[in-house]
Order: structure tokens, then C-alpha cells, then sequence
């Protein structure tokens, strides 16, 4: 088996990969950001006195500013350098995956791979570690992905 191709991964190819590790960094933030907006509002509209009035418009705008930051912080966990959208190369073979660019060259033998994951833009493969190799599915003609799916089954990694 060989598999080899070059492809430029786009801003939505790697926001579906970090959506969801970027949505966990985020969530408690806008629950609270939510608890304190419906509290600063009941507060500020139906306060007994001008105190409690104020500190309502005070926690809801302190809401607000949350969750504005929270979306930045979102935003910035899904965008990617430009460079890791330039055009890189995969070469998959029996003994070991490929991915170069003209700056870098990562390999993986399939030995080192402990788990992949399957998702519908990619593939992922995952050593021991944190680091992950990811593998571009729509550039796959229907008969590539064959084999490297009969490949990966033969690894017991599917």
C-alpha cells in the first residue's frame, strides 16, 4: 500500500478538529456569565433599593463582558497559524505514516500509533502521548480510504 497526496487544510478543516477542546475551555465561563446575567437582571428590575438595583446592572454587565471574553478565548483556541494551511504532503505506507511541508517532515511507523480516531473530516492517530498526527479525509479517493481503512483493521487499530 502507498497513499501519498498534497492538500491544504482550511480554517473549517481545523476548527471541526479544536471545536470541541475549545468549547470545554469555555463552558463554565459562559454558565456562570448566564447565572450572573439573569441574576444582575432580576436585581437591577425589580431591586428593592437603588443598591440592589446597582449591583444588578453591575453583575449583568460583568456577564456580558464575560462572555464576550470567553467568545475570544473560543476564537483563538480554534484559529491556526497560516502556515499549518499550507500545502503539505502524506505518504502512507505498510511501515509508517507521513506528513511534510517544504519547512517540516513528521513520521509515525505504525508501531507508535495506539489508537485512531475517526471522524468525518479525518483521521486521527494517536500515540501514548499528547501529540496527534491527523490524516485529511476529502482528498482520499474512495479507493484509498479502502485500503487504509483493510490497513488499519489489519493493525487492529479500526
Amino acid at each position: 500500500m502507498r497513499i501519498e497526496f498534497t492538500y491544504s487544510r482550511s480554517r473549517q478543516y481545523f476548527r471541526a478538529q479544536l471545536r470541541a477542546g475549545a468549547w470545554r475551555s469555555v463552558r463554565s465561563t459562559l454558565l456562570l456569565s448566564g447565572v450572573l446575567a439573569v441574576g444582575g437582571v432580576v436585581a437591577a428590575l425589580g431591586g428593592s433599593s437603588s443598591r440592589v438595583t446597582a449591583v444588578g446592572i453591575v453583575a449583568a454587565t460583568l456577564a456580558v463582558l464575560m462572555a464576550l471574553r470567553a467568545r475570544h478565548r473560543f476564537v483563538d483556541a480554534v484559529t491556526v497559524p497560516a502556515a499549518w494551511r499550507a500545502p503539505r504532503t502524506w505518504v502512507i505506507t505498510e511501515d509508517a505514516l507521513e506528513s511534510s511541508t517544504e519547512l517540516t517532515r513528521q513520521q509515525w511507523t505504525w508501531p507508535a500509533v495506539r489508537r485512531v480516531e475517526e471522524r468525518p473530516e479525518a483521521y486521527l492517530f494517536w500515540p501514548d502521548g499528547p501529540a496527534m498526527f491527523d490524516l485529511p479525509r476529502e482528498p482520499l479517493t474512495a479507493a484509498q480510504e479502502a485500503d487504509l481503512r483493510a490497513h488499519l483493521v489489519g493493525c487492529g487499530l479500526l
